[in-house]
């Protein structure tokens, strides 16, 4: 399992850049829908996960955890340290969230 296929990575990349460059949209132009992009993001993602049979980081959570997609479970897992709090999520659950503005991603530093 310590080789994965490039094409594999590169897709889980491009599946994750998606996936932000909906959720910041969201925030800059909220009346654009992004439904869409945020269930074919999540779906490569899972696929990943399940090909792979490995956990996949998603993304770091603002101000602070991470959102993961758990393989086993086939579940999303929003953990949150700061309150002590890991929320376990289907993929519906996930996408009605993010839509509503959960679990928004951290902002890269510059520098």
């Amino acid at each position: 399992m310590l080789s994965i296929d490039p094409s594999t990575n590169e897709l889980l990349s491009l599946a994750k850049a998606q996936l932000l460059r909906a959720l910041h949209l969201q925030q800059t132009k909220p009346y654009l829908p992004i439904w869409g992009e945020l269930y074919t993001s999540l779906r490569d993602i899972a696929k990943h996960g399940q090909q792979t049979q490995e956990n996949v980081l998603i993304y770091p959570l603002r101000p602070t955890g991470a959102l993961w997609y758990l393989h086993e479970e086939n579940r999303f897992l929003a953990d949150l340290p700061e309150p002590g709090i890991t929320i376990k999520l289907t993929q519906e659950q996930l996408l009605d969230a993010l839509v509503k503005g959960s679990f928004p991603p951290r902002r890269p530093t510059n520098g």
